[in-house]
């Protein structure tokens, strides 16, 4: 799947079904999204797709921008990461 992730194109092989956090940490290298509670009510998994912030599996994002917290404050300087 391309996936358009924090403004370029990224090609992510993952099945389907693959919870989009894995996607994010394990294929795409990023850490900035966690695993918290594992029920999705902490946050800490959470992004924006489309500007709307969810919880979700990698094919529900198909053709859609994902931004992760690393996009958000490239320079650490964001509220959400204490700058």
């Amino acid at each position: 799947m391309l996936l358009p992730f924090n403004g370029k194109a990224q090609n992510v092989s993952a099945g389907d079904d693959t919870p989009l956090l894995w996607a994010l940490r394990y294929h795409l290298k990023t850490t900035g999204t966690k695993f918290g509670c594992g029920a999705g009510l902490c946050g800490a998994c959470a992004v924006h797709v489309d500007g709307e912030t969810v919880l979700t599996a990698l094919s529900d994002v198909d053709g859609k921008q994902v931004t992760s917290i690393e996009e958000l404050a490239p320079n650490g300087d964001h509220a959400l990461t204490g700058g």
